[in-house]
């Protein structure tokens, strides 16, 4: 008989074991949250984005990424700008001061991807990215 792996079981809990430790390491060097790491991230290489973009590449709901913007708008680490060609989009952009974050996150994520590397071979991670790049790759929906 085949040996179960639990696929779903485990990559649910190693998901929510990585989330929290990255939340509590952003959070204490950082004072963001992961998200916001990662929007800034984005936005750095991005500027002048809409929040359809931001979205997509966060991989959120565009009502989800509205608040996150207010919440990053009111710590000053974007603004928006209103479009000049459509009265409804804002385009977003990184601050001074959210530009310095997102240098001082570059580390501290490095950090962590070491982490999580410990142990494990070239020729493992790779096939856990693969893994994962294929779960991330999946149909969307009802297959």
């Amino acid at each position: 008989m085949a040996k179960s792996h639990r696929l779903f079981h485990l990559l649910d809990l190693a998901a929510h074991a990585v989330r929290q430790r990255l939340e509590k390491r952003a959070q204490a060097e950082l004072g963001i949250s992961m998200v916001q790491v990662g929007a800034l991230f984005f936005l750095v290489e991005n500027p002048g984005c809409l929040h359809r973009d931001l979205a997509t590449a966060l991989g959120i709901q565009p009502a989800g990424v509205s608040g996150l913007v207010d919440r990053m708008e009111l710590a000053e680490l974007v603004t928006r700008k209103p479009s000049p060609t459509d009265a409804r989009a804002q385009h977003l952009h990184v601050t001074p001061a959210g530009k310095r974050i997102a240098a001082k996150a570059g580390p501290v994520v490095r950090a962590l991807q070491a982490d999580l590397a410990t142990g494990f071979t070239d020729a493992e991670l790779d096939v856990v990215a693969r893994f994962l790049t294929a779960c991330r790759d999946l149909p969307k929906g009802p297959s």
